[in-house]
């Protein structure tokens, strides 16, 4: 018989735990695990990190990733500025969720509507608004717990929407909720419903901005 126990909260296996199972390499420990503070992160070197718990981790992104989370920064943005929806952050975009909690989605659309004198905090580091929409970009070094746990925040504090976007199993996860999801392949279509009206992007579309365009023959 399997006899399970809970890790004491005062263990580094408890906080691994909680996040996410992340690999160890990702973990800051300058300064110590839970007691990193905005401030640090401002402070923090490339690559890009979030603040989870009082700990600075690493944002687990490469080229590819970057590549396309671009090319879909690029696309919402032509749609959300030819509607006067609201504005687009890409992935180093921080989103205040909590005291030392500071999270940075690959992309995300923020309406207008969080904006109450409807402009942008120009003196604000992070920004405590709920994303209308959020994607993440999956990285081989991101773990399904962590990913999870970011949805559980997001959806948390308010946002709607949530696409992600596995590179190389060419599918999405489209998330309303931080546990609903629809799955799509290749032949499926991001849409961004009441979120954004008007939306659509087929994934085929985004998985083929890795390749050159073929030319039309003359």
């Amino acid at each position: 018989m399997a006899i399970t126990t809970e890790l004491p909260e005062t263990s580094f296996a408890y906080l691994h735990e909680r996040l996410g199972g992340v690999s160890l390499v990702r973990i800051r420990r300058n300064p110590p695990p839970g007691r990193a503070t905005g401030e640090d992160l401002l402070r923090a070197q490339k690559p890009i990190c979030e603040l989870i718990d009082g700990v600075l981790v690493e944002k687990a992104m490469g080229t590819l990733e970057s590549m396309l989370g671009s090319f879909l920064n690029a696309l919402i943005w032509e749609h959300v500025r030819s509607n006067d929806l609201g504005v687009v952050l890409g992935e180093a975009g921080y989103i205040r969720l909590g005291v030392n909690q500071v999270r940075a989605p690959d992309v995300a659309f923020v309406p207008w509507s969080e904006f109450p004198d409807g402009e942008v905090p120009e003196d604000e580091a992070f920004w405590a608004v709920a994303p209308g929409l959020i994607v993440e970009v999956l990285s081989p070094g991101n773990t399904k717990a962590e990913i999870d746990r970011k949805l559980t925040e997001f959806f948390g504090i308010g946002c709607k929407l949530a696409w992600v976007i596995d590179p190389r199993a060419k599918s999405a996860k489209v998330y309303t909720s931080a546990k609903k999801f629809k799955e799509c392949d290749e032949t499926g279509t991001l849409d961004g419903g009441k979120v954004l009206p008007g939306f659509k992007l087929p994934l085929a579309d985004l998985f083929a901005s890795t390749k050159p365009r073929k030319k039309k023959p003359r």
